[in-house]
């Protein structure tokens, strides 16, 4: 039996047609998602950008401490003690992605792209700390004021820094379109708030030289803790999609079934799972094929089935279980199937 071909779709086609096949519902929006590129690319990238995060972050840190220690600004100190963290998950994300660009072996058949998301774990840890140090040392200074010096000097050094800081952001966001990766998503929440913090401590400097707010200062401080915190609740929520191995999106399992009911052997899809990894996707599926066709046939369906999925995914591990249309039995532990069978986990060719 001849098995009907079907133009396979890359990436890059996918994420190129835009908005119109989103607002189609044909084709999810993919860029800045894990698993579109091959992981080698993935790697080359991610090794690039946090490298380059590592050295900003040294120039930062070394740069507000120093600036700190000549002005004795709360807003500054703040902002260093940002810097400083930021250094910590720099590190922390340039040792994740290296180790979870490891190939799968004998010992870790799923690969390692989960120590992206206990990097980000890590990062969380560091923010939170953080921030409540920033709030004790706000309230030390409301109840302790002290006069800012050389504030022409630090205005010039923090607006340098911002504009390091949102060079760096463009570079990871542009990494973060290309790999989806956890870490780098963390580490670019962590500068993004460090550059926001930088504009503050900006406009604090200005009002409290000034002298039209005193406390100026000090509540660019507190706000900047609050926004630690708000930054350590992202980053978590990122984290702990994958390390619980969260679902991929609603679209995302859409497209993919409607993938494999795309070829016109196949009469449904059952019993879907998706899991995102660092750099990885796992993907499995049940599909439902006629009874009549023969083993071969059946393989040549699942190996058409997978070469499309592998032009969606790049860096995807898949699973595909043929099964007889006619055959109500259904596989594995009850646990782990749906009680809602039909609604999730389902989906029937309509024609």
């Amino acid at each position: 039996m001849n098995i009907p071909e079907r133009k396979s779709t890359s990436p890059d086609t996918i994420t190129g047609q835009g908005e119109d096949l989103q607002q189609s519902g044909q084709t999810p929006r993919l860029r800045g998602f894990p698993g579109r590129l091959p992981p080698e690319d993935t790697a080359r990238i991610t090794r690039r950008i946090t490298t380059l995060s590592v050295l900003i972050g040294i120039v930062l840190a070394v740069g507000k401490g120093f600036l700190w220690n000549h002005t004795h600004s709360v807003g500054i100190l703040s902002s260093f003690v940002h810097s400083a963290l930021d250094l910590f998950g720099a590190v922390s994300t340039f040792l994740a992605v290296r180790y979870a660009s490891i190939p799968p072996d004998d010992q870790y058949r799923f690969g390692r792209g989960k120590a992206e998301s206990f990097s980000a774990v890590f990062q969380v840890c560091l923010i939170v700390f953080a921030a409540f140090h920033l709030l004790e040392e706000v309230g030390h200074s409301f109840s302790h004021p002290e006069p800012i010096k050389q504030v022409g000097f630090a205005l010039f050094a923090m607006m340098a820094f911002v504009a390091m800081t949102l060079w760096l952001i463009i570079a990871q966001t542009w990494a973060i379109r290309a790999t989806g990766s956890v870490a780098i998503k963390g580490d670019r929440a962590h500068y993004t708030a460090d550059m926001l913090s930088n504009i503050v401590v900006i406009i604090g400097l200005v009002l409290a030289h000034s002298g039209q707010f005193k406390h100026a200062d000090a509540l660019v401080g507190a706000l900047i803790a609050l926004w630690l915190l708000w930054t350590a609740f992202k980053i978590a929520r990122l984290a702990w999609g994958q390390l619980l191995d969260k679902e991929l999106s609603s679209p995302e399992r859409d497209y993919l079934k409607s993938v494999a009911l795309a070829h016109p052997m196949v009469q449904g899809v059952k019993d879907l799972r998706t899991r995102a990894s660092g750099p990885h996707v796992h993907i499995q599926m049940r599909l439902d094929l006629d009874d009549s066709l023969s083993l071969k046939d059946a393989h040549d369906v699942i190996l058409h089935t997978e070469k499309e999925l592998m032009g969606i995914y790049q860096a995807a591990d898949i699973l595909i279980h043929p099964h007889p249309v006619g055959c109500d039995h259904a596989h594995g532990n009850i646990r782990f199937r749906d009680k809602k069978d039909g609604e999730i986990n389902q989906s029937v060719r309509s024609d």
